[in-house]
């Protein structure tokens, strides 16, 4: 493995991407749902499916802003 020597850009960012399935309690009605947590800011945001975690991120990086991500918000 090589090391990398160059500067991180300034709009680096590293996320945490969890997903777990959920069911119903009689084992039907399956349903992914997602979470996103900043590892620097410890903030974090819920999803209730991929569409959602889909249109943050590009909402996300058409602000191009570090502060979009709500410090709790779990859905």
């Amino acid at each position: 493995m090589t090391a990398i020597s160059q500067p991180r850009p300034p709009r680096y960012h590293h996320y945490i991407l969890l997903m777990w399935e959920e069911r119903g309690a009689d084992g039907s009605h399956a349903a992914w749902r997602f979470s996103l947590q900043d590892s620097q800011k410890e903030a974090r945001i819920g999803f209730k499916n991929l569409e959602e975690l889909t249109a943050f991120l590009e909402k996300w990086t058409k602000d191009s802003s570090a502060d979009n991500l709500p410090k709790e918000k779990i859905k």
